[in-house]
């Protein structure tokens, strides 16, 4: 008899036991602007060495975009690199 009234406070306990365990640790994802970088421009087409300036103009512009879609990037990660090294 004493074995029953010991299972009978026994399994209520353990079941009331069970439902305290720990919460799961949520996963703390980085802020969304932070994970797309811009794209990468397509390089241009040039005309013929006939129109040197304008061939100029486009390879600066190309070489300007390129080099702002590197900041683009570039600002995110150390943007990534804040937010994580402050939570």
């Amino acid at each position: 008899m004493y074995g029953k009234l010991r299972q009978a406070v026994m399994i209520p306990l353990a079941m009331a036991c069970a439902a305290c365990g720990q919460a799961r640790i949520a996963t703390i994802k980085p802020p969304a602007d932070l994970l797309a970088c811009a794209n990468e421009p397509v390089a241009p087409d040039l005309p013929g060495h006939d129109q040197q300036a304008r061939r100029d103009a486009m390879t600066l512009e190309y070489i300007l975009s390129l080099r702002s879609a590197w900041g683009d990037c570039h600002s995110k990660l150390s943007g990534i690199a804040a937010w994580s090294s402050s939570q």
